[in-house]
């Protein structure tokens, strides 16, 4: 093939690769079955929608299937094993995880590649093996960061919603110590409580009595979901107040106070980590500065007893 060729072909491929991309970002319609989704959800890594259609009831692409067949397999189980039920704090399914990960790895493999044979027809790089070696290195690092972007995501939703658990049962201790009913309380915190974290606990609380749920039972299956353990305990002390008429005043004050004394004990440890980072860093600078300045004065000394 003559540069011209080459060059047309090149082309060809990243106007077909710009056009996946495209596709790839392109927002799924609304309808009910994505409505429903929200308020239910589905167990991650089985598949809840029909053969060939997405989650929307829409007939789905060509890639879409071949990322649910993938999704079903070895590929699939890696993913749930590696971030289970973290995926749904990020609302993203086994299926969109291969997806992404495939189309990183593919799109900078043919990047690559087109790069390589773009440079090798003009005669800027010679022929070798060693291009395709690098070609799937790159691509594999590609899939690597994608995923993990994807686990530092999940890390950083999880600490949102510790720290949105954290806040709404402070609130609440607030509010009972105003005489307020348990009722009134969980009002108060969800009105005062400002995050996108703590939004999804409000939509979560408010789209309760609609699913046919308790305040209790709605905390503990978000609690649960998300792997936030407080919730959970502080949904099983609503629920003996609601069922058995106990006064949990004490009971959420002492839980309060023991989620700051460990979000204070957490800060810590990253105010610690952070001084720990910055030890090098320092260390390097002052040691080049004592060399910088040093220099001239010792250059002049070895010289005047040089000469």
């Amino acid at each position: 093939m003559n540069p011209l060729q080459i060059g047309a072909l090149a082309g060809l491929l990243v106007a077909a690769a710009v056009g996946c991309v495209v596709l790839a970002l392109q927002r799924a319609p609304r309808s009910l079955a994505s409505a429903r989704h929200r308020l239910y959800g589905h167990d991650v890594g089985r598949s809840t929608v029909l053969p060939h259609h997405d989650a929307d009831g829409h007939r789905a692409n060509p890639a879409d299937r071949i990322a649910q067949h993938l999704a079903g397999g070895f590929a699939g189980r890696m993913v749930v094993r590696r971030w289970g039920a973290g995926l749904q704090a990020i609302d993203l399914t086994v299926a969109d995880v291969v997806s992404r990960v495939l189309a990183s790895a593919g799109i900078m493999l043919f990047a690559v590649v087109a790069a390589v044979s773009a440079l090798t027809a003009t005669g800027l790089l010679s022929p070798s093996l060693l291009w395709p070696a690098l070609a799937v290195a790159l691509a594999v690092m590609a899939g690597w960061i994608t995923a993990h972007d994807i686990s530092g995501r999940i890390e950083r939703r999880h600490r949102e919603l510790r720290q949105a658990a954290n806040d709404f049962v402070q609130l609440t201790a607030i509010g009972l110590t105003t005489d307020q009913s348990v009722e009134e309380a969980i009002r108060f915190a969800l009105a005062v409580g400002a995050s996108e974290a703590f939004a999804a606990l409000r939509a979560e609380l408010e789209t309760a009595p609609q699913r046919g749920l308790a305040v209790w039972e709605a905390l503990e299956e978000f609690g649960t979901r998300h792997q936030v353990r407080e919730l959970t305990e502080f949904a099983a002390s609503i629920e003996r107040q609601g069922l058995q008429g106990v006064s949990i005043s004490d009971t959420v004050s002492t839980m309060a106070a023991a989620m700051r004394a460990k979000t204070l004990d957490q800060l810590e440890r990253e105010a610690d980590a952070a001084n720990a980072n910055l030890a090098g860093p320092t260390i390097g600078f002052v040691v080049t500065m004592v060399v910088f300045l040093a220099y001239p004065l010792a250059q002049r000394i070895g010289e005047a007893f040089g000469g």
